[in-house]
C-alpha cells in the first residue's frame, strides 16, 4: 500500500470565525479520523496557528486530537502568529495572513527534522487538509496518484475570482490539494513569494488571498486540476456548507 502524508492545518483558538474552540477542537478531530479512513497509509501532521491559549488545554478531545495525529507542530508562540491574533481583526487579512506563514515556518521547520522527512520521502504524495473539513466518500487517491501528476500540484478546478484590482481573476480553492515530496523546497519557495507577494498587497491599501495567490505564483505547467476533491464542511465565517 502506497504511503501519504497529510498536513492538517488548523487554528483551535482563534479569534476568527464563529466556531468556539471546544467546537474546533472537535471539528478537527474529525478531520483527522477522515483522513485516516481515506488516505492511504498517512502520516498525520497537525499545524496549529492558535492563540497562545492552546498551551493550556488539557481537555479530553484535545488529548484525542494529539493522540490521533502523528506529529503535532505548534504555532502559538510565533510572534508573528500572535502578531495577527493580537493586533489584526479582519478575519480575510488574519485567516490568510496566518495559514500561509504558519505553513511556510512549518514546511520549513519539518524540511530540517530528520524523522518526518523519513516519512514524507516514503510517501507517494503530501496533502494539505484545512482542519474543520471532513475527506469523503467522493475522494479518489488515484485522480491524485497517477501517471499524469508525477511531479505536480493537484487542486480542484480553479474558479471565478472575486477580488477587484488585482492581476488574476481566478482562484484555486486551498481547502485540500496535494503535491509530491519532491517539491517540498519547491513549495516552501512558492509561500514566501506569496507572503512577500500578500504584504506588498496589503501596503498599496488593496488585498489578496492564498487562493488567489496560488492561480498568481503557482507554475502552470506543474498544476493538475480536478472537477471534485472529496471534501466537505461549513466556512468559519458564517458556517455556510460547502462541498468540493
Amino acid at each position: 500500500m502506497s504511503k501519504n502524508t497529510v498536513l492538517i492545518t488548523s487554528a483551535v483558538f482563534s479569534n476568527y470565525g464563529i466556531y468556539s474552540a471546544q467546537e474546533r477542537i472537535k471539528q478537527t478531530l474529525e478531520t483527522a479520523k477522515s483522513a485516516r479512513k481515506y488516505i492511504p497509509d498517512a502520516t498525520l501532521i497537525l499545524i496549529d496557528n492558535s492563540k497562545i491559549d492552546v498551551q493550556k488545554e488539557d481537555g479530553p478531545e484535545f488529548e484525542e486530537l494529539i493522540d490521533t495525529v502523528d506529529y503535532y507542530i505548534d504555532n502559538s508562540d510565533d510572534p508573528d502568529i500572535q502578531h495577527f491574533h493580537n493586533s489584526v481583526s479582519n478575519y480575510d487579512i488574519g485567516k490568510n495572513c496566518m495559514e500561509c506563514i504558519g505553513l511556510y515556518k512549518a514546511l520549513s521547520y519539518m524540511s530540517t527534522d530528520k524523522d518526518i522527512m523519513k516519512d514524507i520521502n516514503e510517501s507517494n504524495r503530501i496533502f494539505k487538509l484545512s482542519g474543520r473539513y471532513l475527506v469523503t466518500d467522493n475522494f479518489d487517491i488515484s485522480k491524485f496518484d497517477n501517471e499524469n501528476t508525477r511531479d505536480k500540484y493537484v487542486f480542484k478546478k480553479a474558479q471565478p475570482g472575486w477580488i477587484q484590482g488585482i492581476d488574476v481573476n481566478t482562484l484555486l480553492q486551498t481547502r485540500l490539494w496535494s503535491f509530491t515530496p519532491g517539491l517540498l523546497q519547491p513549495t516552501i519557495d512558492l509561500f514566501q513569494n506569496i507572503i512577500g507577494n500578500m504584504f506588498e498587497t496589503l501596503n498599496q491599501g488593496k488585498y489578496i488571498d492564498v487562493e488567489h495567490s496560488m492561480v498568481k505564483f503557482l507554475p502552470k505547467d506543474r498544476l493538475v486540476e480536478l472537477d471534485t476533491v472529496g471534501l466537505q464542511g461549513n466556512i468559519a465565517p458564517n458556517g455556510q456548507p460547502i462541498v468540493d
